[in-house]
Formats: C-alpha cells, sequence, structure tokens
C-alpha cells in the first residue's frame, strides 16, 4: 500500500478531529475539507484545501449539497491496480483520495429529541454515506473512518506503517462502515415508513408501536397481501412466520408428491401438525395436536383452501389462515376476521435478525439436513420408523428450546401426537409436559410413537424418563460428550436411537 498523499474531512462530529488533523499533517497529508469541517480546520492553524476545487462547485441548496460530485467520487472509486482506471483517471484530471473522514448528520439524536418532521427531514445525510461507501467499497486502496473511536488506531497504523494502512485495517473499517450506513438507513426507513401511515395496529403488546420493512430483495410472508380480514399484527406476523417455515420444511421434505399438510401455531409454537391422505384429515389431525391451543392460532395449509376446508372453521375461531390459493366461495364462508392470505411454498433460507440492546444478531437461517441420520442403538429402526423419525426431526425443529415432540404414523400419514417446549431442562419438557398431555389425551401406549429432541441428551436421564413413558424410539442430534452413557442406557432399556448429526436450538 502506498503511503497516504489526500485526505477528505467532513464530520458532524468534531471529537478528536484537531488530534487527528495534527497527525496528518506531520505525515505530509494534504487535507481536504468541507464547510464547518473547514471552518475548524484553518482556525486551528491547518492548511486546507477547500472541497469545492474538487467538486468545481460551491454548498448549494442551503447545504443539501456540498461533497457530491463526479470528480470526487471518482477519486475514491477508480482501481489504483487496474492499469485501465489509472489511465482513464489521468485523462480525466482525477487525482486520488487515500483516506476519507466522515461521520453522518445526527439522524438518530434528531429523533430521540422528537424534533418536528422537517428537521428530521434536514438530518438525513446524502452525502456523507456516498463518501463512506465509495471509499469503503474500494478499500484495496482507500482507508475509510467513520468514527472518532477508530482515530487513535489509525493514528497508530500510520505511525508503524510509514504513512500508510494495512489492507486488514481498511476492510474491518469498511465493514463498519456498510454497518453503520445500514443502522442509519434502517431507522430512516422506519421513521419514513411510520410517517406514511404504513404501521401496524400495535406491537406485542398494545403501547408498543411497530411496523413491517419489507426486503425489496426477497420474497416472503412480508410481501403477502392479506385477502380479507382484520390487518395483520406483529403478534400475527411472528406467528404466521412460524406457521410458514414449518409448514416449507415438511413440504421440500415431502417433495414433489406431498400429500396435504396442516400446521397450527399457537403463541410462536407449533402445537399442531399433520400429513394426511386427504386437506380435512390433514387439517383435524393438526388441529388435535393441542385443540386447547389451537383455538385463536394460525394456520398454514399446502393446498387450496375449499367449502369444505372453510367449513370445518365455521364453529372455530382461527386469527389467520395461509394457504397458496382460496376458492372465492371458501372465502365467503370464513368469518371475516379471519385474515386470509396466499402464500408461497418455496423455502427461501435468508439470514435470521433478532435484535439486542444496542445492535442486532445475525445467523443464517436454520436449515435441516437429514443426511447424517444413524442408528447408534443395538436395537434397529425400520426404514418406515426411519421416516418417522426425520417427520419428528422436522416437528421438534421449529419447537423453543428445550424441545420434544411426539410422532405417530399410520401408513403415509404422519402426526405431531404432543409435545413440550421453552423448559429449562429437557426432563422436565417430558415430565411436566408430555405425561401431562398424553394423560388428557387418554394415550398410553407409545410403543409405536418416535419421539424428538431438538439437542442432544447431556445425561442418560431423558431416556430413562422416555422409556418409563413407554417410548421405545427416539431421534436426537447427538453429539454429547456423555453419547456413550446414554446409547448404553437405551440398549439397557430396548429402546432404538438414531443420531440426526444436526442440532436445532430455537431461542
Amino acid at each position: 500500500m502506498k503511503p497516504i498523499r489526500r485526505a477528505l474531512l467532513s464530520v458532524s462530529d468534531k471529537t478528536g478531529l484537531l488530534e487527528l488533523a495534527k497527525t496528518l499533517a506531520d505525515h505530509g497529508i494534504e487535507l481536504i475539507a468541507s464547510g464547518g469541517t473547514a471552518k475548524v480546520l484553518t482556525e486551528a492553524g491547518h492548511r486546507v484545501t477547500p472541497v469545492e476545487n474538487l467538486s468545481g462547485k460551491g454548498e448549494a441548496f442551503q447545504g443539501r449539497m456540498k461533497t457530491i460530485s463526479f470528480e470526487i467520487a471518482s477519486a475514491l472509486l477508480f482501481r489504483r491496480e487496474d492499469n485501465s482506471d489509472v489511465q482513464q483517471a489521468a485523462e480525466l484530471g482525477i487525482e486520488p483520495l487515500d483516506l476519507v473522514v466522515v461521520n453522518l448528520y445526527p439522524f438518530h439524536e434528531t429523533l430521540k429529541k422528537q424534533s418536528p418532521f422537517q428537521e428530521c427531514i434536514e438530518n438525513i445525510d446524502i452525502g456523507g454515506p456516498t463518501l463512506l461507501r465509495a471509499g469503503a467499497k474500494n478499500f484495496q486502496s482507500v482507508t475509510v473512518l467513520s468514527q472518532p473511536s477508530q482515530y487513535l488506531e489509525f493514528c497508530t497504523e500510520l505511525t508503524n506503517h510509514q504513512g500508510s494502512t494495512t489492507l486488514e485495517f481498511r476492510q474491518r473499517c469498511a465493514a463498519q462502515v456498510y454497518t453503520m450506513t445500514a443502522f442509519y438507513d434502517l431507522a430512516i426507513a422506519g421513521y419514513m415508513t411510520e410517517q406514511a401511515g404504513q404501521v401496524l395496529r400495535y406491537g406485542e403488546n398494545p403501547h408498543q408501536k411497530a411496523l413491517v420493512l419489507k426486503d425489496p430483495f426477497q420474497v416472503g410472508l412480508a410481501h403477502a397481501k392479506s385477502l380479507q380480514g382484520k390487518e395483520m399484527s406483529y403478534n400475527n406476523y411472528l406467528d404466521a412466520d412460524f406457521a410458514l417455515k414449518t409448514l416449507q420444511d415438511v413440504q421440500s421434505w415431502q417433495g414433489d408428491k406431498a400429500l396435504p399438510t396442516a400446521v397450527v401455531v399457537k403463541h410462536n409454537t407449533p402445537c399442531g401438525l399433520a400429513i394426511s391422505e386427504t386437506p380435512l384429515r390433514a387439517l383435524e389431525k393438526a388441529w388435535k395436536g393441542d385443540e386447547k391451543s389451537s383455538f385463536g392460532g394460525i394456520i398454514a395449509l399446502n393446498i387450496k383452501v375449499t367449502d369444505e376446508i372453510a367449513t370445518f372453521f365455521s364453529e372455530k375461531f382461527v386469527e389467520v389462515i395461509l394457504a397458496p390459493a382460496f376458492e372465492d366461495s371458501a372465502r365467503e364462508k370464513l368469518k371475516k376476521n379471519c385474515r386470509v392470505m396466499e402464500v408461497s411454498l418455496n423455502f427461501q433460507p435468508n439470514p435470521q435478525v433478532r435484535t439486542i440492546e444496542g445492535g442486532l444478531l445475525v445467523q443464517d437461517a436454520d436449515t435441516w439436513n437429514l443426511s447424517q441420520m444413524k442408528t447408534v442403538t443395538q436395537k434397529v429402526l425400520s426404514p418406515e420408523k426411519e421416516k418417522l423419525a426425520a417427520f419428528a426431526m422436522l416437528a421438534v425443529k421449529n419447537l423453543k428450546s428445550n424441545a420434544i415432540a411426539l410422532c405417530r404414523q399410520d401408513g403415509p400419514e404422519f402426526e405431531l401426537l404432543t409435545m413440550g417446549s421453552g423448559q429449562t431442562n429437557r426432563v422436565d419438557c417430558i415430565e411436566k409436559l408430555i405425561a401431562s398431555r398424553l394423560k388428557d389425551k387418554g394415550i398410553e401406549d407409545l410403543s409405536e410413537v418416535m419421539l424428538a429432541s431438538d439437542a442432544f441428551f447431556p445425561f442418560p436421564d431423558s431416556v430413562q424418563v422416555a422409556a418409563r413413558l413407554g417410548v421405545k424410539h427416539i431421534i436426537q442430534p447427538g453429539g454429547s460428550v456423555k453419547d456413550a452413557d446414554v446409547i448404553a442406557e437405551a440398549d439397557r432399556l430396548g429402546v432404538a436411537m438414531m443420531f440426526s448429526g444436526r442440532r436445532h436450538f430455537l431461542h
């Protein structure tokens, strides 16, 4: 990397600016600055090149235009290692900018002050993000500083590398730029969407405001239109998303010749799931997975909603029905306050994003893969039981951890018999939830049922508790340091057990 020769500075937050400028000047770096930044630097005794010397124009429109120009953008973007770019830059009279020091108009602070609408609009930075993103894209040659907290490390880099910076440092700075502009734009998008009146009825609770931001690069539930019923709420969207993802998982597992499938979700948890030979039978089995919880739940179906299906709901209350299509007559039969949405069954593994205090957690979607399934006990599962094991893992995948699912098969049909989730340990999940629900349903014979766990058994106790209920077949991810003890206990109790090789924690 060549030494930095020219730096463009345009900052709202002047913290550390003069100290940084002194370091740059000590290294013989030309300071190019705009407006208020140039004024502060000049008053401190620094020689400053006005930014209009590069742009060819002064500030305009009461400061809305300062740094956006072909010349400045070109000075940041042309590739120093590309002979064609270098030649064209020379022909255009473009000199490289090696360092960008920019922080953005304080839009977040303006929102916190609950400033008037027009003041918020004026604090949407345009030129700053343009400079930052241009410099960050060309991080191979350009260093970009977007926060005063970076100045000290930058000065150390400059001193230790003869007036230059390392590629690793520049790439980290570039990543920070795109993180900053993403959050900046997210705040603007949320504010503008809210001001345009595109809000949900309320958030998770009535006192919380909420809205949906639709990803223009993806399709999915956020883009689905509600064909009838009340407006979707925040909780409706969360539950519908779980229902749709569970349905898509099972649809993908079944393939092209998928049988009718129904999913019931209540409070972010799939409590009913069934595959059957007829749509109505699938719906009935899924509903009976937990009849108490199904009331007021979200229903997802992989088949067109017909009059027959609509009649099923005549005496039942559900919040939302998701399906690939609806017959017009069926929509007429459904209660007018029931939300009806047409959705795609194609699974799209979009990144998962959750908020934490001061930031976002981002991870890949939790996809399922059953290619590593294997029997680990002396007692072996039949091919039919392996199919049931696969279905059970799909059923438990979208339950909140710690999760246990009990599933049953009847020929080509599969159903989630009952489930337990959200416990702090797996034994309680079986003893306190599964056992009581089985008793309520009057189910005693579990010899043909498959028990699935979303994560490994850390001790043999889960196998012992399951066996006392009469469970003879288990699938779990495996991977515990106590796997050998767990397998030995299953062998002792005559339980057939498979490892899926993939954990599905969901918090």
